[in-house]
């Protein structure tokens, strides 16, 4: 049998403190990953006028 390696336990506060630093590095990374994604759909929005062409897919199924 195999033992697992157990990490030490880590108190009540030092647990806090790395809960809001990931909480901060993750609300950090969703500031990001909401500016990118508007980026990119003003960046659609600005070829669709450009090239005067639909790029979005349509809304609802093909019949």
């Amino acid at each position: 049998m195999s033992k697992k390696s157990q990490r030490p336990v880590e108190s009540e506060a030092e647990e806090l403190a790395r809960l809001r630093e990931e909480n901060k590095r993750l609300a950090e990374a969703l500031k990001m990953a909401e500016w990118m994604n508007h980026a990119k759909d003003v960046m659609i929005d600005e070829a669709e006028k450009m090239f005067n062409i639909p790029i979005r897919k349509k809304a609802g199924a093909k019949q």
